[in-house]
């Protein structure tokens, strides 16, 4: 069998297993989809083959070189149906905030993509969430600490996508018609003239206002003491949510409470008889947690249009004397590295006014869009090549002599001491 007829069947297998997905995972078993898909082929006749190594290769590189961001995060970037390719962003995540991670599809609506979320902690990495059949997943965040979120498309599948990962409260706000922003003290505010830790936030309404459970749970305290008053526990999860200062109790130990449900109304009881009309709300695991993340909402400040796309995948080169790549799509993120006039640059992915890159050399990064220039025009033309060794791809070990290529060859950028030439059909090369 040629190689032409065993990529056909190739494809065929792959676009077929696409299709029907779900028959293959209860045939592959319990492991998530990105596992299963990965193990088929592996298993299958086209295991050694370069496409299936370098699939394999892609999502296990994008890992080895996380883009750390901060939440929320939004960018529109494109895999190319013909190269496999993944993104890996890093982020850090607290207890209580609900994350969600979408990739909306925009030019193959049909494509197929594995997203992963992972917890990264010293033992390595760990497997969180997964979108099953969905090109969206959600996970309520239960221990702080650094996040790994991995996309990836099927083999010969890609396009244009969007990617949005951003915190969510996880419960609802106990106080009504306020939100987030309403909370005036926070957790570990000093009481007592600091012999004590404030371990809650307070939301300050009138005398009477209704406090709303923010889970579903059961009651499983109505109590009075000198500290918080009149009080109200709820459980639900492994967490115990604490309602004080209360100035009416609507519910008993070992009620059962819906999301919303009035559990009592705001007071100042307890120590806060001095202090105008307050909720003081705390949550309990195995000690004190910060209710802050468990209520904060944040907008995205992002809007992409088709223009924002027009360039992704392309090469562009510095057109500044100096150009600042930076860790963080901003200008008070972290120098990396200085680029020169006439470096060039992949663009991946449109961030706003920033662009994330990839250097020749493998590294990434954030750049702002006006310090690029997208129009490769010649600055040189090498009509004699003779003895000129060039390489296929920057890191390639192996060279070939530049007379191979015919003349007229054109030079359009450069990076460290390498040249990067254009051939009169348009491909690329790096001479040294």
């Amino acid at each position: 069998m040629n190689t032409k007829s065993l990529t056909l069947i190739f494809i065929f297998a792959i676009l077929l297993m696409g299709c029907q997905g779900t028959n293959i995972r209860k045939i592959l078993g319990p492991s998530n989809p990105y596992e299963q898909y990965r193990d088929f082929l592996q298993s299958s006749e086209f295991e050694n083959t370069a496409m299936v190594r370098d699939w394999v290769q892609a999502g296990e590189k994008a890992i080895s070189s996380p883009i750390v961001v901060n939440l929320p995060y939004q960018e529109i970037t494109h895999f190319e149906k013909n190269e496999p390719q993944a993104v890996y962003l890093e982020f850090e995540a607290r207890e209580g905030q609900l994350i969600s991670c979408e990739v909306a599809l925009i030019s193959s609506p049909d494509a197929r993509f594995f997203i992963d979320l992972f917890e990264i902690t010293n033992q390595g990495r760990k497997n969180l969430q997964f979108a099953k059949d969905t090109n969206r997943l959600e996970h309520q965040v239960r221990n702080a600490g650094r996040l790994g979120l991995r996309i990836q498309p099927e083999l010969f599948r890609g396009g244009l996508v969007e990617i949005t990962a951003q915190q969510n409260p996880s419960l609802a706000f106990p106080i009504p018609d306020k939100n987030h922003r309403s909370i005036a003290s926070f957790f570990g505010d000093q009481r007592d003239g600091g012999r004590r830790r404030h371990e809650g936030v307070d939301v300050f309404a009138p005398k009477g206002t209704p406090v709303l459970a923010v889970s579903s749970g059961r009651v499983t305290r109505v109590g009075l003491n000198n500290l918080g008053g009149k009080t109200v526990s709820v459980s639900n999860d492994g967490y115990s949510f604490y309602y004080a200062h209360l100035d009416s109790q609507m519910v008993r130990s070992g009620q059962g409470v819906r999301v919303g449900d009035t559990l009592g109304t705001v007071g100042n009881t307890g120590n806060a008889i001095t202090t105008p009309p307050h909720l003081h709300f705390g949550i309990y695991r195995r000690g004190a947690v910060d209710p802050f993340p468990f209520f904060e909402e944040v907008g995205l400040q992002t809007t992409h249009t088709a223009a924002d796309s027009a360039n992704l995948g392309q090469l562009a080169r510095v057109k500044v004397s100096t150009a600042n790549l930076r860790n963080q799509p901003s200008t008070n993120a972290t120098i990396t590295q200085k680029l020169s006039q006439n470096e060039i640059i992949q663009l991946q992915a449109k961030v706003n006014d920033w662009y994330r890159v990839k250097l020749p050399d493998g590294t990434s990064g954030y750049i702002f869009e006006n310090l690029l220039t997208y129009e490769l025009s010649a600055f040189e033309s090498l009509e004699e090549n003779e003895g000129l060794m060039i390489r296929e791809n920057f890191d390639d070990k192996h060279t070939f002599e530049a007379s191979k290529l015919g003349k007229n060859l054109e030079l359009i950028g450069e990076f460290q001491e390498s040249r990067l030439l254009r051939t009169e059909s348009g491909r690329y090369y790096w001479a040294y």
